[in-house]
This record gives C-alpha cells, structure tokens and sequence, in this order.
C-alpha cells in the first residue's frame, strides 16, 4: 500500500476517534477544561508519545502497517472502557470529579493513541531519493486525510450513520491501512548508519510554533463563532481550513525552497506567517460587516450564498497563516531527512509540535482568554510569533526579513484598532434578517448601550441595554441567555413570560419544598423566581463562570437588579461551576424538582440535554413525588424533530404536561407528579407580577391526553440518531434564519381546540331554569 494514501486514511480516521471519543466523554466528564478537555489532551499526548518514542530505536523493523494492526487492537479495550465500563464506575461518585482520577480514568485511551502515532512516524520512513516527495505529499495527505475527517463527521456521517455507524467507518479505514507496505528499495545503511539527532533547535522551533498555532485556532474558533454562531457546521469548516491551509503549504513547500534558498525558506515563511496573523485579525475585525453585507446582498438568493459565503471568509482568516506554518514545520522535517532518517525527523518534530500545541490550548482555554479576551489572544500570538522569529533574523544577513517582521509586527497593531469587542459579541448572526436586508440591524445595535464586557471560557458574556425596546440584555458567545426590564413598570421586549413561569412552576406544579436543582443560570430570572417561591435547598449549575461574574458585577447590579439580589441575599443558591451531565452522574442525589433551562437543542453543548440518555438520567435523580421541567425553544426545530424530544422526555419520565408562556414561540415540558392548586400561591402571583399585561397561566397549555394524540399525527417521535440530527438540520436552520415556532405552535393548537371541542360536546346538558333540562 502506498505510504501516501496510508496517511490520508490515518488521518481520516484519526480525526473520527476524536470527535466520537470527545462526544462520549462530555458525557461523563462534562464539556469542561477539566473535563473532556483534559482527557482528550492526554489522549493527544499520547499521540505525541508515539511519534517521539517509536524514534528511540537505532532501527526500524516495524512498517507503519504493522502499528495501524497494534492501534486496531488497542481502539477495543478503549473504546469499550469508554462507552460501557468508564460510565457504570462513575456513576453517583463525587471521587472522581478531581483532575487527578480523570486522568487516571483517560489512560485506556492511551492503547489506541500510540500506537497511531507510531503508525504516523513508521510512514515516513523513507529513501533518500524519497525524501522530499514523502515530506511534502505525506505531511500535506495527513492533514487532507483530517480535514476530510473533521467535515464529514459531524455533518454526514453521524447525522446518517449514527455514532456505530461513524466508529465502523473509522475502524474499517484504519484496517485498510493495515495492509502490507509496497517494497520501496530502501537502503539499510541510509536508515541506520547514516542517522543524526534532530537538532534541538529546531525542536523548540516546532514546539514554540504548536503552542502559538494552537492558541490560534482557539482564538478564531471563538471569534468565529461568535460571529457565525457557535455550531458543529462552524467548528468543522474552521477545523478543516486551518487543515487545508497547512496541506497547500506542505506541497508548496519543496517549490518555494528551491526559489529562495533552504536556509531562507524558514525565515521567509516566518515573516510571511506574522504579516498572515495580521491580516486574519484584520479580516476578523470587520467580519462582522461582512456577515451584514452577505446576508443583504444574498437576501433574494437565499441562504446558499450566505453560506457560501461564511465558508470563503473562514478559509481566508485561518488559510494564509496555516499556510506558512505548512511550510515551516515541512521545511525543517526535510532539513533533517537530508542529513539523517525523515521518519525519526518527522516523529520528533511532529510530536514537539502537537506537545507545544497542547500547553498552547490549555494556557489559552485557562488563562489568556478568561483574562484579556480574544483580542488580547491575538495580540499574545503575535508577540509569541515575533519572539520565536528573532533567533532566525539574528541569522539573517538581509534586510527584506527584518522588514517583513516589522511589516507584519505594524499590520498586527492596526488591525487591533479596528477591533471592537462589543460589536464581535454582539451575535450578530442572530440579528433580524429582514432587518439586515433594509439596512436597519446595524444602526439600532449602535444605539445600544453596551454595559460590560466579561471574558469567559467559552465566549464573552456581554450586558447590554436597548433604551428604545426598554430591555436589557445578558450574551454569551452572541447568544441572548436573558433580558429584563430597564423599567419594571413600562412594556418591555424581555423573555420575561417563559423564564418566570419556569421558576415558579416547581411551587405551582410541584411540590414546592425540599430539594431544588436549576441547570443553567442565565441571565438569573429563572433562578430569583424560584428563590422567592421555593422553600429548601437550591443548587444551580452553571458551565460559563463570566456568567456568574457578570450578574454580581456592579454592571449586573444596574442591569439586572432582582437577579443580582437574589444571588447575593440571604435565600441565595448555591451556584455549582461544572457540566450538568457530569454533575448528576456523578452525584447520585435526588431532587424534589428540576430545571432544565438550556432551551436551543441545536447548541453543542446543549444538544445532549435534549436526548434519551440524559432523560434516563433525570428520570434516575428525580425523587418520588417530585417534577422535572424542561425548557424548549421551538424557533428552529420541525415537527420531526419536536416529536422525537417529546416522545424522549415522556418515554423516560412519564406522563407529560406542556406549559405555553403567553406570546412566545416557546414551551415548558413538565413531568411527574404535578399537583395542581385550586388558586395559585401568593408568593407564586407576586413573582409573576414582573410580567405586564398577561395573566398567570395557572393551568397546563395541553395535558398529557392531548401529548398522546399529537404524537400519534406527528408518527410517534423517531429517536435514531437523534443527538446528531439536532447539532446537524438545527443549525443550518438557524443560519437561514428560520422561524418555524408558528407552525408547530399551530400543529399543537389544533390539537388542543379537537380536544377541548370534543369534551363540550360530550357534556351533559344542564337542567334549565324552570325546566328540566337547559336548552
């Protein structure tokens, strides 16, 4: 088998166990940097430790076929530690929510990382003739080979084959690769006796390098999807041009090396990658613009161009800098195979990088970006990439070098000037599209007033206020997670109606005492309702800590007054910092009600909150006699779709009940043992008189008799692949900017008015009065 294609198909496969292991693991883990972040970087060092160690040995007599059989075998032990054995050890232990014993949890992977890594490096064992091409075609196939991975995966092949059905594919690819290698003619003494050690210089070269990429890709992923919308779509394309980017450098690399020198070629690709982070920032800087003026321009076309679009604008932030990197790394490999053995070159410097590429991502995950936010990211990238470049001008005898440091170091510091924090966090993918097409969106954003702007882990949370709707407004990452009113006392476009009504229904629906648990804070509406209703325990989880930091800030406190005080009074939760999912199977409490706030299905991390497992797993951690409530927005979901988490949520937990918030295009599922009062309490009234004009609802939209029947319209719910269908049809929905709550709010209607139309006429008539009957 060719060496070439073997490394394609490892990559595709690679990149497959990857996004199937990290989606198995945020379940048990949690979506966490101490959760499934930290394991899939042991795993990624694993990965480094066999491109490293396999290079130890003075000679190689194990192919790159031979270590794809060892990592076929390895993948079993690991894949079923992690999906059946890892799951029933933790379940209801708080012992394992440490760091440490997550580590130790993550080592099975470890049986199917190195051997890959090794597989990797055995590849690029080549002649001396073969040198070059084997460079340049094989770093380029690997990443080709990835990047296929990184798209077809979540966008195909979960959403049609389900997550058996993806493992199967990647299984299938790395036996292909087990294939015996074609015989070559290599020369044993060019392998063995003509070998040197890398140069340590270029191995804290390609470390410094993985460190600055890696913290880059976070960097645009982050403001990527703050612009665009953080999805799996937007995940995977990015992932995939950062890949594309590197596979055009790596075959560009033998051409540009001829033309200017193999000792320049570095420092030309340096210069050339720091002008690159310039004008990616500066591209990001006015993307924003570009996403307006896309959807103006495509607004008659439809969505295709937008997307289009999107996808284009991705690949020229993130395709020119990976470019140069995609010659760098190539570059010295081929340094080292001329004078020694490609594959221990390849292994150790490979393997420097994606070490250096791990200290980046966490420095930048825990640090950096909590710290000074995305631009202050940038700006540390560039210093790093400037710092790293200096021993190679110190090398340098020309002036054309120095002048493309200083070039890109300028276009790096006015690109920064263009940045505005605000408007990046403002979601502008969420914005009205038909106001965006009369040229409306842009001016009423600006006449905001923007409150505070807090760094987050996974995305700033901004507070803003809209004096002219008299509404304020908490974002993260772009999203609204709540809003008020500026005036309590004048109407107001705030979400008030639902987030109320989900904080009152576990003392209106439920039993209203004991043990309380609120999944998600929000903006904190939902939190200070139950806080004045509840009576006991409270405990709320939140995934974003800036959330937190933003409600008991001074800016909180002005925007969000009610919220602030009932986090910082004397009924104040408990506010727990962790995943829910690894919360409530690591913790085998029960709870007399829960709250499911997270309402967007078609969000990564909210996808999984919405599927059969974690329904199971409410139905375990609900007391006897208590409710669980669960949020839904119906803006981009069909009726398939609705079916299917409607059938979930009632074949897991029971009869069902549906709560309509008045003027919305959102619905509130509630499960258990609902009993229902005569009247509602006072204290459930005085809650809800932040809610102008609209009665209380104090009965339940459709009661589980009508769930049933429209199940039965709607063909009973399908419930295959339904995670992958939620995180794949949803968003595309979300970025054509489609309303579809008024027809599934129809659907559900009629149903209701056939209900309540049949029960009247199956009333007795009433006696009249004077008479027997009344007429």
């Amino acid at each position: 088998m060719n060496q070439i294609h073997r490394l394609a198909m490892i990559g595709a496969a690679l990149m497959m166990f990857q996004v199937l292991v990290a989606r198995e693991l945020a379940t048990v883990f949690g979506n966490t940097l101490n959760g499934v972040t930290l394991a899939m970087n042991l795993g990624l060092l694993g990965l480094a430790a066999g491109l490293i160690l396999v290079t130890v040995q003075q000679e190689r007599r194990s192919g790159s076929s031979h270590w794809c059989r060892i990592a076929l075998l390895g993948m079993i032990p690991a894949g079923l530690w992690t999906v059946y054995l890892l799951p029933i050890l933790i379940d209801g232990s708080r012992l394992y929510s440490s760091a440490p014993l997550r580590l130790l949890l993550s080592l099975p992977l470890l049986c199917g990382a190195i051997p890959l890594g090794a597989a990797i490096t055995a590849a690029f064992n080549a002649s001396r003739e073969q040198v070059q091409q084997r460079t340049s075609h094989g770093v380029s196939a690997l990443d080709l080979g990835s990047a296929v991975g990184a798209v077809i995966t979540p966008l195909l092949l979960l959403p049609e084959l389900g997550e058996v059905g993806s493992l199967t594919i990647a299984l299938l690819l790395l036996l292909w690769c087990c294939r015996q290698e074609d015989v070559e003619g290599r020369v044993p003494s060019e392998l063995a006796e003509e070998d040197s050690p890398v140069q340590r210089g270029d191995i804290l070269l390609t470390l410094w390098i993985g460190l600055t990429t890696m913290a880059l890709q976070l960097g645009w992923i982050r403001a990527l999807g703050e612009v665009f919308g953080s999805t799996l779509t937007i995940f995977g394309l990015t992932t995939a041009a950062i890949l594309l980017g590197g596979a055009a450098g790596a075959q560009a690399m033998p051409a540009m090396r001829l033309k200017v020198g193999a000792e320049r070629v570095k420092r030309f690709a340096w210069g050339l990658w720091l002008i690159a982070q310039g004008f990616s920032l500066l591209l990001l800087s006015v993307s924003p613009f570009v996403f307006l003026a896309m959807v103006q321009w495509f607004s008659v076309e439809g969505v295709s161009g937008v997307r289009w679009g999107e996808a284009l604008l991705i690949l020229a932030v993130v395709g020119l800098p990976s470019f140069c990197v995609g010659i760098i790394v190539p570059a010295l490999m081929l340094n080292h195979g001329e004078s020694g053995r490609l594959d221990r070159g390849a292994g150790v410097l490979q393997g420097a990088q994606l070490v250096g590429g791990i200290a980046g991502l966490w420095l930048a995950a825990s640090w950096i970006l909590p710290e000074y936010g995305t631009l202050g990211l940038f700006a540390a990238c560039g210093f790093l990439t400037f710092a790293g470049g200096v021993p190679l001008l110190r090398r340098s005898s020309h002036g054309t070098t120095a002048g493309a440091f200083l070039c890109g170091g300028l276009l790096l510091a006015a690109a920064s000037k263009y940045w505005d924090e605000a408007l990046m966090a403002s979601g502008v993918f969420q914005w009205d599209r038909g106001e965006i097409a009369r040229g409306e969106a842009l001016p009423a954003w600006q006449a905001r007033e923007v409150t505070g702007i807090f760094p987050g882990q996974f995305g700033n949370v901004l507070i803003e206020k809209d004096p002219a709707q008299n509404t304020a407004y908490l974002r993260v990452g772009g999203r609204i997670e709540g809003s008020v009113a500026i005036d309590p006392a004048q109407p107001s476009l705030a979400d008030l109606p639902t987030e109320v009504l989900l904080g009152v229904l576990p003392a209106h629906a439920g039993p209203g005492e004991g043990r309380l648990l609120v999944v998600g804070l929000g903006g904190g509406t939902t939190v200070a309702s139950a806080v004045k209703t509840w009576d006991g325990e409270m405990v709320v989880l939140e995934i974003e800590p800036a959330v937190k930091t933003a409600l008991l800030s001074d800016q909180g406190a002005d925007s969000f007054p009610i919220e602030n005080d009932a986090l910082r009074g004397r009924g104040a939760p408990q506010l727990v910092l962790e995943d829910a999912r690894s919360y409530l199977v690591q913790n085998n409490r029960l709870w007399d009600a829960i709250v499911v706030q997270p309402s967007e299905p078609w969000l990564p991390w909210s996808t999984p909150l919405f599927t059969p497992d974690f329904h199971r797993l409410l139905a375990e951690r609900r007391a006897p006699g208590g409710v669980v409530i669960q949020w839904l927005q119906l803006y981009r979901i069909d009726i398939p779709e609705f079916a299917a988490i409607l059938h979930s949520f009632r074949e897991a937990l029971g009869e069902v009940q549906i709560w309509y918030p008045p003027g919305t295009g959102e619905i509130l599922l509630v499960a258990g043992d609902v009993k229902l009062p005569p009247s509602p309490q006072e204290s459930v009234l005085m809650a809800w008189d932040r809610v102008l004009g609209v009665d209380f609802p104090a009965r339940p939209w459709l009661d589980d008799t009508d769930v049933e029947a429209w199940l039965e319209t709607a063909g009973g719910g399908d419930l295959t692949r339904l995670r992958a269908r939620l995180e794949f049809l949803l968003p595309l929905r979300e970025e054509a900017g489609l309303d579809l709550s008024r027809n599934l709010l129809a659907s559900l209607g009629e149903v209701r008015r056939r209900d309540r139309s049949r029960d009247r006429e199956q009333e007795p008539e009433k006696p009249a009065p004077g008479g027997p009957e009344e007429r």
